[in-house]
């Protein structure tokens, strides 16, 4: 599949929509396959302890200092770390049994967070920022590896239908974390934190010795990715480069992966930390319960487009306006939140239909990423994306973070609405002139 021309690709995954759409009623009991609820299971617990300490510490030094900008830090440190995994050793990764590397550095992930247990006093901030940097590297590598055993655990079939599920797990892991560690941090400390942590990744490393891989898929992939001849350390990326500005699908879902992830999800992170107690006067309670609302409208969100999806109503026809739908529809919501600032309620209801539809967003532009994406790139395609996204997420947080300590949460809202507003409109301006080039070059590889 790897191999096949993305014209037919497409064609293939469409007359599978369709058959599906035309089947019987789906039958849930799929998402209980074996394969699927060991990778599954294995994902999400290992991203639950990726994320775990990192919100913790967050939320720790905001608690302790006072300062958003200090705790939008330990976020910006942990999302820089994916540009050096997403541009360097994307590539690798796609060369790789995903399996094997899954364990590997599920257990040295493990054993780099029990390091932490010296470095929890406050005045140890520079070297934990550092501890923090280097679990986030072997963090990336994880997500790039779980990445990739979409195509080679999975057949072709399966992989278009657990994509969207399966990278549900990350939104999840991240707000479900937030949730947990504040609680924790209130009744017991952050080195409650760090062995829960530590634990996570060892367990995410049992289950993956359980997964049995699609072995003609294992094989393919590895075959397509191992071609001859040396390559620099940038070629993945200057290859994922290239096929995102050559396929207008592959650069629209990219673009719109990294609006929900940074102009969305960077910042009202960096709200929830510090809204429950300037707006009203919660402690970690409130902060555990904007994460826990974040958590379950995620949830919903993604399920919610799978449902419709499984049911043959989300169609090549449609899907556009779905996407601005929900874009448009999460940003009034997030425009409206500072009016809700005296009223728990509507705030959490605003909250909730913001994080919901940036999920729908989410959902169905990955699906489209991987479906659109050569099995031997994906790795390094997901790699570049996610290297774009969280490197830009640092910044939006930390800008965001630096506009409610020095102008007021409201007006930083508003300036990330503008900026989200002028961001689509370029796009989709830009995205007009990518898919005619796109027929174009299709037009032309008929005509050779």
């Amino acid at each position: 599949m790897g191999t096949w021309p993305v014209p037919l690709r497409r064609k293939l995954i469409g007359e599978a929509h369709t058959a599906l759409a035309r089947g019987s009623k789906p039958d849930m009991r799929i998402y209980l396959r074996r394969n699927f609820l060991l990778t599954f299971l294995a994902s999400f617990i290992s991203l639950f302890g990726s994320k775990l300490l990192m919100i913790s510490y967050a939320t720790y030094i905001f608690r302790e200092t006072g300062s958003a900008t200090l705790s939008a830090i330990v976020f910006a440190m942990d999302w820089v770390a994916n540009l050096f995994i997403g541009v360097f050793a994307a590539q690798y990764v796609d060369r790789q049994n995903a399996r094997t590397l899954l364990i590997r550095l599920n257990c040295a992930a493990a054993g780099t967070t029990l390091l932490f247990l010296g470095l929890l006093a406050p005045g140890m901030f520079v070297g934990a920022l550092v501890l923090v940097f280097l679990r986030s590297l072997l963090k990336s590598a994880v997500n790039n590896a779980r990445v990739k055993a979409l195509v080679q655990f999975f057949d072709e079939r399966e992989t278009d239908l657990y994509s969207p599920v399966f990278n549900s797990s990350l939104p999840m892991a991240m707000a479900l974390a937030g949730a947990v560690g504040v609680v924790i941090l209130k009744f017991t400390g952050l080195s409650t934190v760090v062995w829960i942590d530590a634990t996570a990744f060892a367990v995410a490393a049992v289950l993956m010795v359980f997964v049995r891989p699609d072995q003609a898929r294992l094989d393919a992939s590895l075959r397509a990715a191992r071609v001859p001849g040396r390559r620099g350390s940038l070629a993945g990326a200057r290859d994922a480069l290239a096929l995102m500005a050559r396929e207008e699908t592959i650069g629209t879902a990219v673009f719109y992966i990294v609006l929900s992830v940074t102009a969305f999800q960077a910042t009202y992170e960096s709200l929830i930390t510090a809204i429950p107690r300037m707006w009203f006067h919660w402690g970690e309670s409130g902060t555990a319960l904007f994460f826990t609302v974040e958590s379950l409208s995620t949830t919903a969100g993604i399920f919610l487009y799978q449902f419709f999806n499984r049911r043959g109503m989300v169609t090549p026809a449609n899907e556009n306006a779905m996407n601005l739908g929900s874009v448009v529809l999460a940003t009034l919501c997030y425009l409206a939140l500072p009016t809700a600032s005296g009223n728990i309620h509507l705030c959490m209801a605003l909250f909730s239909v913001t994080v919901l539809c940036a999920g729908v967003v989410y959902a169905h532009q990955f699906k489209r990423l991987i479906a659109r994406t050569p099995d031997a790139q994906v790795s390094s395609v997901v790699g570049v994306q996610t290297a774009i996204g969280y490197g830009l997420m640092a910044v939006f947080a930390l800008a965001f973070a630096r506009g409610m300590d020095s102008i007021g949460i409201t007006p930083s809202v508003y300036a990330d609405i503008t900026l989200i507003v002028t961001l689509l409109v370029g796009w989709e301006l830009l995205r007009r002139r990518l898919r005619r080039r796109t027929h174009t070059h299709q037009f032309t590889a008929i005509r050779a």
